[in-house]
């Protein structure tokens, strides 16, 4: 179980705080830092590597909200400090797995093709855009899992976001999350 004493907010843009979220959790504030948005350029990321190396028991912070999903490219980021194997599981309406536009830059849509070519401790990766492709596609495994959820993958009747979205209903997501959640040990989950 993973419970809100656990919760680690990267607040990029000061949502957390209008959403009320201010007192909930560990937060730590991005807002200034330049070469963030969309993509995320070295100095920004050597800034936010530099931040996390600082929090003691980053391990512990197992639940993390990403701010939005111009922030994606963080899952790569938290993912590297994973000292075992595992295995990553997506839900996203997006593939995430284009070379992004601008060389030499990660990007929110780049983030899972840059994971799989950078990261060696991870095993697999599975990307859920359809509850049709978690029963087709999932393959279970004793290995711990890294689940990053990317609130887009909802229908616009369950909650809008700021992409375009897919899908899915709320139900539908639970059920394979708790699934996951019952079955698997969770190295940490992402929400953005």
């Amino acid at each position: 179980m993973i419970s809100a004493g656990d919760a680690i907010f990267f607040d990029f843009t000061g949502i957390y705080e209008k959403e009320g979220f201010a007192e909930t959790g560990y937060h730590l504030d991005m807002r200034e830092l330049k070469g963030t948005g969309m993509y995320v350029d070295d100095e920004a990321e050597r800034i936010i590597r530099a931040r996390l190396d600082s929090i003691e028991g980053l391990k512990g912070y197992r639940l993390r909200f990403l701010d939005n999903g111009n922030y994606h490219y963080m899952t790569r980021i938290l993912a590297s400090y994973i000292d075992e194997p595992f295995d990553l599981i997506t839900f996203d309406n997006h593939t995430d797995d284009k070379p992004p536009a601008f060389g030499g830059l990660r990007s929110c849509g780049s983030w899972r093709l840059d994971i799989r070519a950078e990261n060696q401790r991870l095993q697999s990766s599975l990307l859920i855009r359809k509850k049709e492709d978690f029963e087709m596609n999932y393959v279970p495994s004793d290995l711990p899992l890294y689940i990053s959820l990317d609130k887009d993958i909802l229908s616009e009747s369950v909650l809008k976001t700021n992409w375009d979205q897919g899908d899915m209903m709320k139900d539908e997501l639970f059920v394979i999350i708790e699934t996951l959640m019952g079955s698997r040990r969770i190295l940490a989950f992402d929400v953005r």
